[in-house]
């Protein structure tokens, strides 16, 4: 009696685990094909072969997202919450925003919570994982997209996932393109946490860096006044900091403010946050970033007049649209 359980739970797991990779291979190949921005991170197991780990931009959900979600006692370990996504520029998904309910209609992954949280704070995002946080490559292939992603000092590409999307907001990686742009942020001037001379500049000055990483020319938009930038507090900082002034008008963009780059040509800009082009307030006094609690981030972001602004443009046909962010950094200086 006792070998026939044995055996009756080995086909039973059988059965369970070649339903789950049929289902994984229904979805690759009828799902609805979306595409998620995201950067490798390890690319080798030595256990498992090559592989690719992945964080998307959809990993962390800001709490002001969330939506019928009154307390944290409702966020248990491996609950199931549903993430509503919006199609961008260039096909890539967006968060819109996330709850505990499924949705009635729309795009949307099924997540799972990774742990139980005991507080919802703003300073606090909340991880999600989707099952899609692994790439599995031929052996030695790991590397080479490592190589070609860049690092942590120099520009970087980011990977866009290619996602067959299920009934229930199942995912699975179907394949992966690489991001027409690349951006790097390098720290032309740190500063200290006290700085003797009260008279020094209180903030850093930083390089941005865009880069055409396809094979095409390419072609960028830098409105005067960097008004094609944006410096954006990341969704944990504790205030949301604004600009104190911003010079930046409504206007349709003209051919002058084009910068076509050829493959593999980069462009730089330089950005001094102690000029008053980079005061910040919260409700508050007005403040450099660098006088700021060292958990006040941000980043610098990309992003350029939308297709319908850029109609009349000559080279309205290779302009690069969408939103490019850099890497997390403090206004002393520090980069994450």
């Amino acid at each position: 009696m006792k070998k026939s359980f044995v055996i009756l739970a080995v086909i039973l797991q059988l059965i369970v685990l070649a339903y789950m990779a049929g289902e994984r291979e229904y979805v690759q190949r009828n799902g609805k094909v979306i595409h998620l921005r995201t950067a490798p991170i390890d690319p080798r197991d030595m256990f498992r072969g090559d592989y690719v780990r992945l964080n998307y931009e959809i990993s962390r959900i800001p709490v002001s997202r969330l939506k019928g979600v009154d307390s944290a006692g409702e966020l248990k370990k491996g609950a199931k919450i549903y993430v509503s996504l919006k199609e961008g520029p260039n096909g890539l998904y967006e968060l819109m925003e996330a709850g505990l309910e499924k949705p009635t209609s729309g795009i949307y992954l099924t997540g799972r919570m990774p742990y139980r949280y005991r507080t919802l704070h703003a300073s606090n995002p909340i991880w999600i994982k989707y099952g899609i946080e692994a790439y599995f490559v031929e052996q030695g292939k790991g590397r080479v997209i490592e190589k070609q992603r860049g690092n942590w000092a120099g520009v970087q590409i980011p990977l866009e996932m290619e996602i067959a999307l299920g009934p229930g907001g199942k995912a699975v990686i179907r394949g992966y393109r690489w991001s027409p742009l690349g951006i790097g942020l390098t720290v032309l001037r740190g500063l200290q946490r006290n700085q003797p001379d009260q008279q020094a500049p209180r903030s850093a000055t930083v390089q941005l860096t865009l880069a055409n990483a396809s094979d095409k020319p390419l072609a960028i938009v830098n409105l005067p006044n960097y008004c094609s930038f944006a410096l954006e507090p990341v969704p944990w900082a504790r205030q949301q900091w604004k600009l104190a002034h911003n010079p930046c008008e409504e206007g349709l963009p003209s051919d002058v403010d084009v910068v076509t780059l050829a493959p593999g040509q980069q462009k730089r800009f330089d950005f001094d946050f102690s000029s008053d082009r980079w005061l910040v307030e919260a409700n508050g006094p007005v403040k450099q970033i660098g006088t700021l609690d060292g958990s006040e981030q941000f980043r610098l972001v990309y992003r350029p007049p939308d297709e319908a602004a850029s109609r009349h443009l000559r080279q309205k046909d290779i302009i690069w649209h969408g939103y490019m962010a850099s890497r997390v950094f403090h206004g002393r200086g520090q980069i994450d």
